[in-house]
Parts: C-alpha cells; sequence; structure tokens
C-alpha cells in the first residue's frame, strides 16, 4: 500500500484564503493609540492547532484563544475566543508602533528574539504550543497593514507501535546546528537567524504505552540545514532506549525548511536497536528501500577539563595581537564566574554521551559539594549520571592530573573497574605505586561495562599520557599496545576495547610531538580517522580540527583561528579495538562572553579542550 508523505508544501497558507475571499490581513487605524492586526497563518508548523486532512499531503495551522502576537516589541491582548480555530484572527494592541512593523508569534517584548524551549511535550496528534515560533513583516497595502506569518521551525513526525512505555525522547543535533535558546531574527523578509543555546532538547511523553497501530509524535525544531543530521534516543519506562537518525528530509535534502512536516517510516520499538529512518516522500512513496538496520551503538566522549585550581590562573591576563591571541580579562576563567560555570556543564551535556573520559580534574572539582565540584556543575544543567572519579592522580592525593568517567547507569552496568600508573619508556604497569610513572605522573582508569539493552561488553580505557619530552618520545603508549592492554587481568578475554584521552600527541607528521599517537595507531583505529575515511566527516570538523581551544596562562585565542587548519593540535582521541566500529565524530564549543575595560568581548571556552564525542557500534 502505498502511503502519502505529509509535506507541507504552504506553512501559513490564510494568505491564499484571503486572497480568495477578498479579504486581506491588515492593521486598523484606531483612536486612542490603539490598533489592530489582521494576522494570517501559513501551514505547518507554527501554531500548536494542526489539522489535517485539508488537502493530500497538507496540514493547515489554526489560531486558539488566548493566542498572542507582538509588533517590535508591544505584545497584544489574548485573542477571543471568537477566533479560535480559525487561520486568520484580529490582534488588538495598546500603543502604535512604528515601522518596520516586525511581527512575532509567540507575542514577546523583545523585537527580534524568539525563545524555543530546553523541553517539549507530547500532545497527541500535535506539537507543544510552546515550541510553535512564527515570524513576518507587515505590509502596507492602501491604508492597511497586512503580514502573512512564516514557520521558524519545520517538524519531524515519526510513528512507533509495540508493547513498550515510553517516557521521552532525546533530540540530538549530530553537528553544529542549535534546536533550542534564544534565536535572533536578523532579518524578517527572509528568515535569516542566529544564536540558540544547544543542540539538544527533551521531549517528554510522560507515559504512553504503544501498541499494534501506530502512535505519532511531532517535534518542532528550527528550520534550517542540518548538514550531519539529527539522532533522536527513544527511552522506554526502565530507561533502555532505542536510537532513531535523521539524514535526509523533504525531497532528500539535508535541509528542513519552515514549509516541511516530514513524516519517516514506521517503525516497531526495539530497546538497543538503531534505525536509519527514510522519510516519506510524496514524488517517491515507498520507493527508498529498506532502512539499515545497525548493531547496537553507545556514544562516548573524551574531555580533558583542564584543573581550575588558583595556581593555573592568571589575576588578568597582559598580551595579546592580531593573530587570533587575545588579551584574557581577569575575570574570563576564575571559579566564581558563573558563566563559565554553566558553559562547562552545558559543554559536558551536550555531549549526550553514554560514558564520558576526563583528564586533568583539579583538587576542588573532585567530590559533589567541593568548592568547584565538576559533579554539582554538570547536574545544575539537568545531566543525570553516576560519577566515578576516586581516582587519585597520585600516591601523595595530588589530583591535578586525576583521571575519572561519568556514565549512565539507564544505559550501562558497571561490572568493574581499577587504576593502573603507567611507567615511562617500558610497558610495565602498577597498581599500587605511582614510582616510575614521570612528573606528573600519569595512569590509566579502566572500567568494564556490559550494554544493557543489547548485553554486549566492552572495556573502556582513560588516560593522559606525557608529552614526547616527558616520556622520551612516548614510552607510555607501549601499555597500550598489543602485548599492554592485554596484561590487564580483567582485559585479557575482551572482544571490545575503547581508549580515550588527552594523548598530548598528534597523528600529523610535520608535529614533533606524535610519537604516542604513532604508537597507539599501531594496534588501536583512531575515530576520526575513521570516520573520515568513510566519508562522514562533517567538513567543518575538517577545517577546525583542533580539540584545543588555545587557552594559556595569560592570554585567550580565539578558536575559530586557533584550531583552523591545524591537525597538529588535534591531541585528543577516542581509539577502539576489536568489535567496534566509530560511526560518527564531533566536538563541543561551547563558548561564553567576558568583558574588560579595553578590550573587546571575548568569546571563551570553558577548557583549554574541546569535549570529543563518537558513536561507536556494538558489533557482533
Amino acid at each position: 500500500m502505498m502511503k502519502k508523505t505529509l509535506i507541507l508544501s504552504l506553512l501559513f497558507a490564510a494568505i491564499a484564503a484571503l486572497c480568495s475571499t477578498g479579504c486581506k490581513p491588515e492593521v486598523k487605524e484606531q483612536p486612542g493609540d490603539v490598533f489592530v492586526l489582521t494576522a494570517g497563518l501559513d501551514d505547518a508548523t507554527s501554531k500548536t492547532m494542526l489539522t489535517p486532512g485539508v488537502g493530500e499531503g497538507v496540514y493547515e495551522v489554526h489560531w486558539k484563544t488566548g493566542d498572542k502576537i507582538s509588533v517590535n516589541g508591544i505584545v497584544s491582548s489574548a485573542l477571543a475566543s471568537t477566533y479560535n480555530d480559525k487561520k486568520v484572527a484580529e490582534f488588538t494592541f495598546d500603543g502604535t508602533p512604528s515601522a518596520p512593523f516586525n511581527v512575532l508569534y509567540p507575542g514577546t517584548t523583545s523585537s527580534n528574539v524568539i525563545a524555543l524551549p530546553a523541553t517539549q511535550s507530547y500532545v497527541a496528534g500535535n506539537i507543544d504550543g510552546s515550541a510553535a515560533a512564527a515570524y513576518g513583516v507587515a505590509t502596507k497595502n492602501g491604508d492597511n497593514y497586512g503580514v502573512n506569518l512564516k514557520n521558524f521551525c519545520g517538524i519531524l513526525c515519526f510513528a512507533l507501535k509495540g508493547s513498550a512505555t515510553l517516557t521521552k525522547i532525546e533530540l540530538n543535533s549530530l553537528g553544529s546546528e542549535k534546536l533550542r535558546g534564544n534565536f535572533t531574527i536578523s532579518n524578517f523578509s527572509t528568515g535569516a537567524f542566529s544564536g540558540g543555546t544547544a543542540g539538544t532538547l527533551t521531549y517528554n511523553i510522560g507515559e504512553v504505552t504503544l501498541s499494534g497501530s501506530d502512535t505519532y509524535f511531532y517535534v518542532a525544531i528550527p528550520a534550517q540545514n542540518y548538514a550531519s543530521g539529527l539522532e533522536a534516543l527513544v527511552y522506554q519506562s526502565d530507561g533502555a532506549y532505542m536510537r532513531l537518525k535523521f539524514s535526509k528530509f523533504a525531497d532528500e535534502s539535508t535541509t528542513l525548511k519552515g514549509t516541511d512536516l516530514v513524516e519517516f517510516k514506521s517503525k516497531t520499538f526495539a530497546a538497543g536497536r538503531t534505525e536509519n529512518l527514510l522519510a516519506i516522500s510524496s514524488l517517491t512513496a515507498e520507493n527508498g528501500g529498506t532502512p539499515t538496520v545497525t548493531p547496537p551503538s553507545i556514544t562516548v566522549a573524551s574531555f580533558n577539563v583542564m584543573r581550575l585550581d588558583d595556581d593555573n590562573r592568571p589575576a588578568a591576563a597582559t598580551t595579546g595581537d592580531s593573530n587570533g591571541k587575545l588579551a584574557r580579562p581577569a575575570n574570563a576563567i576564575v571559579k566564581t564566574n558563573t558563566d563559565m560555570r554553566a558553559a562547562l556543564g552545558l559543554a559536558i551535556y551536550n555531549t549526550n554521551a553514554d560514558v564520558i573520559g576526563f583528564n586533568e580534574i583539579g583538587d576542588d572539582m573532585y567530590e559533589s559539594g567541593q568548592a568547584y565540584s565538576l559533579q554539582d556543575i554538570v547536574a545544575a544543567q539537568g545531566a543525570n549520571y553516576t560519577w566515578c572519579l576516586n581516582y587519585p592522580g597520585s600516591m601523595s592525593g595530588n589530583y591535578h592530573y586525576c583521571n575519572g568517567f561519568i556514565y549512565k547507569a539507564a544505559v550501562l552496568t558497571l561490572n568493574d573497574s581499577g587504576r593502573a600508573w603507567l611507567r615511562t619508556s617500558s610497558n610495565s604497569y602498577s597498581t599500587s605505586s605511582d614510582s616510575g610513572s614521570g612528573s606528573p605522573n600519569r595512569y590509566v582508569v579502566w572500567a568494564k561495562f556490559t550494554h544493557k539493552v543489547s548485553g554486549k561488553e566492552f572495556f573502556f580505557f582513560v588516560t593522559q599520557l606525557p608529552t614526547y619530552t616527558q616520556d622520551g618520545g612516548g614510552g607510555s603508549s607501549n601499555l597500550f599496545m598489543s602485548g599492554g592492554v592485554n596484561a590487564f587481568a580483567a582485559s585479557k578475554s575482551a572482544t571490545r576495547r575503547i581508549l580515550v584521552g588527552d594523548m598530548n600527541s598528534v597523528d600529523h607528521a610535520s608535529n614533533s610531538n606524535q610519537a604516542g599517537a604513532d604508537k597507539l595507531l599501531e594496534y588501536w583505529t583512531d575515530g576520526y580517522k575513521a570516520v573520515l575515511a568513510a566519508g562522514n566527516l562533517s567538513s567543518f570538523y575538517q577545517t577546525y580540527s583542533g580539540t584545543q581551544t588555545g587557552t594559556a596562562a595569560d592570554y585567550q585565542y580565539n578558536w575559530t583561528q586557533y584550531t583552523k587548519n591545524h591537525p597538529e593540535r588535534r591531541i585528543d582521541h577516542v581509539m577502539v579495538q576489536g568489535k567496534c566500529t566509530v560511526k560518527s565524530y564531533r566536538t563541543v564549543r561551547n563558548t561564553y562572553t567576558v568583558s574588560a575595560s579595553g578590550y573587546d568581548d571575548i568569546e571563551c571556552a570553558p577548557s583549554d579542550h574541546f569535549p570529543v564525542v563518537c558513536e561507536i557500534s556494538l558489533d557482533d
């Protein structure tokens, strides 16, 4: 049976309806600084009320009682019940705005900012009104002004069936595109925008039990190009999830338009499975073939958070030049900077990783409740992890170079874990002494996990290797060669291994600090290079390849200049060995703004490294 697509070719088609009836949206001049704006809507994503069945493949969007719009930051009165479920409505304003008449829905005191929430809620057969957004410019026609609003968002529509009880969906952009936050409209005619906070959002389902028939979910996201696609993690009540991947929208494009409601093929929910979804196209119907079912996968991240103790933070910056090296204000990276803390927590939250390995955890970041608790900073962003940072870096309790990890207990079961000190220029190790481990000492934290929904096991290693000069050419990496990790008694029979960390070395031949990475790559597969070789690495990460932000003792680099075309600055790695394959690669580049007298505002990263994030399949 052929199923027709639900792609919206018109979003706010009210203007067509108006033209056919001889009515035009308008601003009616009123006495006493009151005016009435008659507003029409495109079809699909801009309102809380979707009305299907108007025509083949078309949804209409209707106003509802209580809606408000705004003109240049002046908010209208609430819409009267007379206009409930209508495509055209009259909005009354106190005061008269000046031209140009820039219109926003929902009504806001901002003249040009649309705010999309971090959380949307399931509404049967509809979108969440809090995520509906529209914009437009009222234009003059005779003595009247008409506005035909355009959708800021497109809609993803997907259907699931089965017997599971679902609770939430986490939607993630796999590139640098933002899905929520404050977006600034720079052109009300074209809809050009900038800003946004994060490439993740949560879709709360509550508790919906699937059946043998399709249950539809509608999620509104900004209309833009999603070059690397999106993924949705659909959670059932016990915390296990199914991964859905969206790579193409209407007409096989990676761009989601405000005129699109894209329906994807129905799937039966199966925890632990990854499905690449195909859009149902009105032109090609279901001739796109059967989507590939891939092995269960996990998202893995590595983040050198940089120790944030007093001895690594100068009182003020002293230098700067025109090549991206900027003077740092005294308040740029300090413990009391709430913006920096929020950016750090958000960077970790935005990895959306199932397991994260950390390097350089400082003394006061170690435990919850401390002066600068990493756990508390991340929890403030709403992330729910189990924390395993109790691996001090040296026998004397020096945490400056502490490694550790966190994981999602809903996804993974931790079976065992431990720590071993590396030996410089040797493949030996010790679980009891840091003697011979270099200065500063170097060690590895390991963990054995089981993926809950598939039952597949893997070993996870977190380390920070010495620099070339500290280790005489990368000797500590010998531990991770064929005779090394197998020396860990617990991992001798492992068929899947994942190694993450700041290796302080690169695989770039022109850089002198390459020995550690070169040795590792004799035995391990580097995630970046694997995704690049498969032709799946975004051009963004090929151009901005560095994982170092450029933060240093007395200056702050502009990271776009510091990382652009500098593969030698990609020193943070995710590597695999055995029955696992790296499917995607990205870095998280959250920043915050600081100011200082005499300097321009500076976009600072909260660490001197970016988080590295990879999706890894657990193969058979």
